[in-house]
């Protein structure tokens, strides 16, 4: 049993599709474990959840297992499900395309075209390319369109290399009003909705989680590099093709697990300009991170499909990273929040900034700054589970002990996030220390990673989305300034509250009973702290957040000396279409018109840069085959 674990373990990376793990013969108590797992993770009904839940809480070693055992119960998980709907049967050597409708939260149902690899069996695991189209679609068919051009370009070089790709049409980013030379009103495809469309696709085809690569052209290049910044265990690697870039440091720093593999044409007039994805090459290459970037200097929008063969190539040395051993959350301003959770830590605010490090097998270094907390999530691939472990947070030691590995810990995480392959043996939370020489080491820490590359103009398909989250809520309805919190209160270090000087009786947050005066602590379980926006900063995050249905948040106010609590349902508005500006800043008007067409031309003689860890040698011109218009 042993030893197929550590097959998979080790063999994880190889570029072929790897048969999933098979039993060999197995005791009674791997039989159960293995019925548990099946149960819990994958039930064929309610009663199946609660037959897996009351054994999970009958069994007492569960909660304290041996590195053994736990063993077992990861190789039990690592096979997945025990069956897979039937694929349908090929004709002339090929799958035909499927396509799945998969509801997603707060949007439309989302169609989701699959090409299976002709050499496709249920029996083994298989890579994924989630191919993601261009746009906003101004209508739902634009958006199945571009789904099929996805496909379409993905299909050779995938079935070639054995990969599955589904391409989801982006209908929850379909406008929502006329196209202006300052509006494009939509909404961006949420990381929660790419999840569902992900979790649809393994339920109905084994594909190999730690093998899952996104990419997609324009617009949808810019939402893989969105769920890599916001989700960095999401994806083995990124694919933007011919995309805006970024050059934003702090958001990009998320990106220190990612492998990215870029495709642009130095004529492309999509985008505001090549600076654009320019400095994310030169960002990424700075900090030293995995990147290949390829720049065709007589190429425009398109893409670059005969160029797929290398990437795939490429991919298949570059599985994900389940536990690296320097995790990295920084936070940042875009339109996508980033994930509590990184990897094996998690904060207890979006504002967090932690950095964690693997120092050896008993002793883990934390510095966190604008949390109360940190959990982490811990194996034996990162720690000696069997050994008391240290661990320091902004200086201060804080021995914890043995953690035990536990079974319950395991499966209850692995459900919540949808995936059996990112496995937690244990878990424990440290306090963030609030003393002076711990608070200087995390802003010490923090503003080492103060960007050195100048920030460029928000890119075009960032700029109209937050626009249109501003339009749906223009305000939050409350004013104030920054003060000090009450001395009752148990303050996290550089927590402040905001004394709230006007409270709009017809505003977003009236429900919750605000008055002028108040001290407002935190909503939606986040603080305030200090020169961090206060009001601004709170509108910033929270409308990242809403969804077109109203979600609960908790209030928590001094008022008269005692803590208040309300709860206020929050959720975005209707469009308002603002007045115009002065005039048109055409090259906005350019990209609007352009909408969801992606633009395809035969390739001519090319020069590329291909960049890794900040080394750029020079490629020869080639001529590519013709691409499809």
């Amino acid at each position: 049993m042993r030893l197929a674990l550590l097959a998979a373990l080790v063999g994880i990376g190889l570029a072929a599709p790897q048969p999933a793990p098979q039993p060999a013969a197995s005791t009674p108590a791997e039989d159960a474990l293995a019925d548990l797992v099946q149960g819990y993770l994958w039930p064929a009904s309610d009663a199946n959840v609660r037959v897996a839940e009351d054994a999970l809480k009958a069994d007492a070693s569960l909660t304290d297992m041996t590195r053994e055992r736990f063993h077992d119960l990861e190789e039990a998980m690592r096979r997945g499900r025990r069956s897979y709907p039937p694929a349908p049967p090929p004709a002339g050597g090929r799958f035909a395309v499927e396509m799945l409708s998969v509801k997603v939260p707060a949007g439309p149902d989302v169609p989701v075209l699959v090409q299976l690899p002709s050499r496709y069996d249920a029996r083994t695991e298989w890579p994924l390319m989630f191919a993601m189209h261009g746009g906003p679609p101004g209508t739902a068919s634009q958006a199945q369109a571009g789904a099929e051009r996805m496909l379409k370009v993905w299909a050779t070089a995938a079935d070639a290399a054995g990969w599955v790709v589904a391409a989801p049409a982006l209908t929850p980013s379909v406008t929502a009003g006329a196209r202006t030379e300052q509006r494009l009103p939509y909404e961006v495809f949420h990381p929660e909705q790419a999840k569902a469309v992900i979790a649809a696709l393994r339920a109905h085809y084994r594909i190999d989680s730690d093998r899952m690569v996104s990419t997609g052209i324009s617009l949808g290049s810019n939402y893989s590099i969105a769920f890599a910044t916001s989700h960095p265990d999401w994806f083995s690697a990124i694919v933007p093709v011919s995309t805006e870039g970024d050059s934003r440091e702090l958001l990009l720093r998320n990106l220190k697990t990612v492998p990215v593999y870029i495709l642009e044409g130095t004529q492309d007039k999509n985008i505001r300009a090549i600076s654009g994805p320019r400095a994310l090459r030169d960002i990424l290459s700075s900090f030293g991170y995995d990147l290949t970037y390829r720049e065709f200097g007589d190429r425009a929008h398109e893409g670059f499909q005969e160029h797929y063969d290398d990437v795939l190539r490429w991919l298949g040395s570059r599985p994900r990273q389940v536990y690296p051993r320097e995790v990295l959350r920084m936070p940042n301003a875009a339109i996508t929040p980033l994930g509590r959770r990184v990897h094996w830590v998690e904060a207890d605010t979006r504002q967090a900034f932690v950095r964690a490090a693997v120092i050896s097998p008993s002793r883990i270094d934390i510095t966190a700054r604008w949390a109360r907390t940190v959990k982490l999530y811990l194996h034996d691939r990162l720690v000696n589970l069997d050994q008391p472990i240290d661990i320091s947070v902004n200086g201060v030691k804080s021995p914890i002990g043995k953690v035990p590995r536990s079974a319950a810990t395991a499966l209850a995480n692995a459900r919540a996030r949808g995936d059996e392959r990112l496995i937690d043996a244990a878990e424990v939370t440290v306090t963030v220390p609030t003393t002076s020489d711990a608070v200087a080491i995390a802003r010490g820490a923090y503003e080492e990673m103060a960007p050195k590359h100048v920030e460029g103009t928000l890119s075009f398909w960032e700029m109209y989305a937050t626009r249109a989250l501003e339009e749906r809520v223009p305000t939050l309805g409350i004013e104030g300034v920054e003060e000090a919190l009450p001395a009752p209160v148990n303050a996290a270090a550089e927590q402040i509250a905001v004394r709230l000087k006007q409270v709009d009786p017809a505003g977003p947050l009236a429900s919750a009973g605000l008055k002028s005066g108040d001290l407002l602590i935190e909503l939606g379980g986040e603080p305030f702290f200090r020169d961090r926006g206060g009001v601004s900063g709170l509108r910033h995050w929270v409308i990242r957040e809403l969804r077109s249905e109203p979600a609960p948040y908790a209030v928590v106010v001094w008022r008269d000396g005692r803590r208040v609590e309300s709860v206020a349902p929050l959720k975005l508005g209707p469009y308002a279409e603002p007045k115009p500006t002065n005039g048109p800043d055409l090259e906005i008007v350019r990209w609007a018109l352009a909408g969801s067409r992606v633009f395809w031309r035969a390739p001519l003689a090319w020069t590329a840069t291909r960049t890794r860890s900040g080394t750029n040698p020079r490629e020869s011109p080639n001529n590519g085959p013709t691409a499809p218009r």
